[in-house]
């Protein structure tokens, strides 16, 4: 009854304002595991907001922020690189059309691999950069692992284990 209660209550008429009020106010708040986001209409990628549990190991703390800085890199070289290729599309299909020429795909093609001939450069610096990223992220990984697992050794397992099957997560978090 208590909870019937309390989602009435929750539940107001949203306006303009306050619906994009209570979405920044939710994304601030902290979740009770790693959630993934819907995909960014320019990236294309889904971020992810990660779980801080109340006593985090400083191997944890590492790890999780080392994750953060692999997925921001991804998103900004993502964002450029998609801005970049839909302004360059935008400027040829405009320049196509100035000349009395037609949009077709047998036109994009060229525009295509012209593109691609472009940024092979830069495409190959992020793939090393992007790989060398994530390779450091196993050492963090592994301290923080094995942190873990020395922690659980010498705590009851009960007091360690936190319940993440689907029903006990927080879907308001």
């Amino acid at each position: 009854m208590l909870r019937c209660q309390r989602l009435i209550h929750l539940r107001q008429p949203l306006t303009r304002h306050n619906s994009t009020h209570a979405k920044s106010q939710q994304l601030l708040q902290p979740v009770a595991a790693d959630m993934i986001g819907t995909p960014d209409p320019v990236t294309n990628l889904r971020p992810v907001r990660y779980y801080v549990p109340p006593d985090e190991t400083q191997e944890e703390k590492e790890w999780r922020l080392q994750q953060q800085r692999v997925d921001e890199y991804n998103q900004s070289f993502w964002r450029k690189n998609n801005t970049m290729f839909t302004e360059a599309k935008a400027e040829y299909e405009e320049k196509l059309r100035q000349n009395g020429e037609q949009v077709t795909a047998e036109a994009m093609s060229v525009f295509y691999k012209d593109f691609l001939n472009k940024a092979y450069e830069r495409q190959m610096e992020y793939n090393r950069t992007w790989w060398k990223l994530n390779i450091g992220l196993l050492y963090p990984g592994f301290k923080a692992s094995w942190r873990w697992i020395t922690k659980s050794r010498s705590q009851p397992r009960s007091s360690i284990q936190k319940e993440t099957n689907f029903w006990a997560k927080s879907f308001e978090s």
